[in-house]
């Protein structure tokens, strides 16, 4: 027989992480069952943390920046205070985002501020953790690259440095953003590649990323690369990508999927894409349902695939003499957009007896 009461005897930390998946009525519910629960459930109120103070705004000639910065001080100085009262109550902390400008602050010490503030959100075992700090020269602590409970980590807009001496060991992270990160080549592919439990990865406007290399993730599901300029290269082999979205730099980029059988959908902003690649891409797809193919320059448009639902193809006005085969008896949208009206292009070659919903929008040279 079960000993019920052994829950009574559950570490504080664990009931409250337990009670803080409820839904409010739940909760207050479950303060009926047990005495002890009921001071607890008040702790499972703690709310996500988001602060966020706006960029520069105005040129530094501008009369009025005096004024500012003394308010963005305030704001700075309003914010620690209001961290350090929520981490003196010692609470589980779900959320913490942090995006703000504190270069504009010369009188602070924004550096020793940030790790302060993230090390505490660490040591109060936060899930969630957002970063974007514009304009500033600022590394975030080690402690990160080892926090065992973030299951979502977004960088965005400072520079990422990785050490060889700095072992990173994120086990519980399921999503990783890195956005306009600036760091060189083999500390963005660490980084990824030291992350293998990951289900979401998205890397925007790394521009000194080269090569990506994506592979040996267990359950990877979503992989988004968009405006990277100087990436000319990226190898994919992950067997369980659902989702692949990728949208052009400035330079020509090479794609190698080695497996996609699971991926549903495909977004494309490739200009450079070569029609046999996206033709060996596509092709290479039997799950395919949605497919997006926008700011290309396909000369030849060949889309066989019997699963396809729903099409979004977006056409320049130098695909005006394009070419279509279409094969696709199950679509059920289609979604086009280009100055070249589809009646004598696309719908001649359309194969699709099955669709439901069509929607056309013709722009004019003018425009």
């Amino acid at each position: 027989m079960v000993d019920r009461r052994r829950s009574w005897h559950l570490p504080d930390e664990i009931v409250i992480r337990i009670l803080s998946f409820l839904p409010v009525e739940e909760i207050a519910r479950a303060k009926l069952v047990s005495k002890p629960w009921q001071k607890l459930s008040e702790f499972c109120f703690v709310p996500p943390l988001t602060f966020e103070c706006p960029s520069r705004s105005r040129p530094i000639y501008d009369s009025r920046q005096a004024t500012d910065t003394d308010a963005y001080a305030s704001s700075i100085n309003l914010i620690d205070s209001t961290l350090k009262l929520h981490f003196q109550k010692n609470l589980i902390l779900s959320t913490l985002r942090l995006r703000l400008d504190l270069c504009r602050v010369k009188s602070l010490d924004s550096h020793s501020l940030l790790d302060s503030w993230i090390n505490s959100a660490l040591e109060r075992k936060v899930g969630h953790l957002d970063l974007c700090f514009p304009y500033c020269s600022y590394s975030i602590p080690a402690q990160v690259y080892a926090a065992r409970t973030i299951t979502d980590l977004c960088l965005e807009n400072f520079g990422l440095e990785i050490h060889e001496n700095i072992n990173i060991d994120l086990p519980a992270l399921r999503k990783l953003r890195l956005i306009q990160i600036q760091s060189d080549q083999q500390a963005i592919q660490r980084l990824v590649s030291s992350c293998p439990s990951i289900r979401d990865l998205e890397i925007s406007s790394c521009h000194d990323l080269q090569t990506l290399y994506v592979s040996g993730f267990a359950d990877l599901h979503r992989l988004s690369v968009l405006y990277c300029d100087r990436l000319k290269r990226i190898e994919i082999d992950v067997r369980t990508l659902r989702y692949l979205r990728h949208h052009h730099g400035e330079s020509p980029c090479v794609m190698i999927l080695t497996s996609g059988e699971f991926i549903g959908e495909l977004i494309l902003w490739n200009s450079y894409i070569a029609d046999d690649l996206f033709h060996y891409l596509v092709s290479g797809l039997p799950n395919l349902e949605r497919l997006e193919i926008n700011h290309t320059r396909l000369k030849t448009i060949q889309i066989l695939n019997h699963r396809l639902k729903r099409l979004d193809i977006t056409l320049t006005m130098k695909q005006k003499n394009s070419i279509f085969k279409i094969d696709t008896p199950n679509l059920r949208s289609l979604k086009y957009t280009g100055r070249r009206m589809p009646f004598d292009s696309i719908m001649p070659s359309l194969n699709a007896s099955s669709l439901h919903e069509t929607e056309i929008s013709f722009i004019g040279y003018n425009d």
